[in-house]
């Protein structure tokens, strides 16, 4: 049985230190050692989700600690214990050279702050599968080098921004199992990169926007089990690389579209 051993604190002295592997290990935390590693100044890589950290293995108070200065040179700061809770904290938003940063599976709480529309570098924000609350930022329209997006699975609310559609290096948008209500924004027709395109289960109202037609790289388009209504848009045959669509579980009326026979086909709709 491998006895467990903290992380030094005094690995925060390694200014020079570019990348960190602790990975597969039987490693706990001790005296704030992960917030302390944060002043490692040159740090590209601080993973902790592996084995020590995602495999339950961490010990602490759980909070996820404030950034130091010095890890604004950071470009990724993933951290996915399933142990960090309480708010996101909004001092992220001054990383301005991350690129990826994934906070999910844990039970972080409250809103997700606007400042992280700052992250101007972004190519990957994942806040899925914690307990946060409240609207979608708006700002987050101003990553315009983001490539995924993942906020499902936690308790959001009100509508889905339209500041959104511009995202247009956007390739997955992943927003299902939260309590957003409203339309499906038409601006979405932007995210012509979009590949991945998930709304389940939420309470969005309304039409399927015909618009949706317009995102010809679409693969994969979940929409069930909201409270959409009207007639399904025959502009969904245009969607020439569509592998998956589901629909059920919503109040759709009228017949279903011949059109929709020509989904992921040389056939489909021609784009205009």
């Amino acid at each position: 049985m491998y006895q467990q051993r903290a992380i030094p604190a005094q690995l925060g002295a390694l200014n020079k230190l570019t990348w960190l592997d602790l990975s597969h290990n039987q490693l706990s935390e001790n005296n704030n050692s992960i917030q302390s590693c944060s002043m490692c100044s040159q740090l590209l890589a601080h993973w902790t989700p592996n084995r020590a950290y995602s495999g339950h293995q961490l010990r602490g108070n759980g909070t996820c600690s404030t950034p130091k200065s010095k890890f604004r040179e950071s470009r990724t700061c993933p951290v996915a214990s399933r142990t960090c809770t309480g708010p996101i904290p909004s001092e992220l938003g001054h990383l301005s050279v991350l690129k990826r940063l994934n906070l999910s599976g844990n039970q972080l709480s409250g809103p997700i702050p606007p400042e992280l529309g700052n992250l101007g570098a972004l190519t990957s924000l994942a806040l899925g599968a914690n307990k946060l609350s409240g609207n979608i930022p708006p700002e987050l329209g101003d990553l315009r080098e983001l490539q995924r997006l993942w906020l499902s699975d936690n308790h959001l609310t009100g509508p889905i921004p339209p500041e959104l559609g511009e995202l247009a290096a956007l390739k997955s948008l992943y927003l299902l199992k939260n309590q957003l209500t409203g339309n499906i924004p038409p601006e979405l027709r932007d995210l012509r990169q979009l590949q991945w395109l998930w709304l389940s289960n939420n309470h969005l109202t309304g039409p399927i926007p015909p618009e949706l037609g317009k995102l010809t790289a679409l693969v994969q388009l979940r929409l069930w089990n909201n409270q959409l209504s009207g007639p399904i848009p025959v502009e969904l045959g245009r969607l020439a690389v569509l592998e998956y669509l589901s629909l059920g579980g919503n109040e759709l009326t009228g017949p279903i579209p011949p059109e929709l026979g020509t989904c992921g086909t040389e056939e489909a709709l021609p784009f205009e």
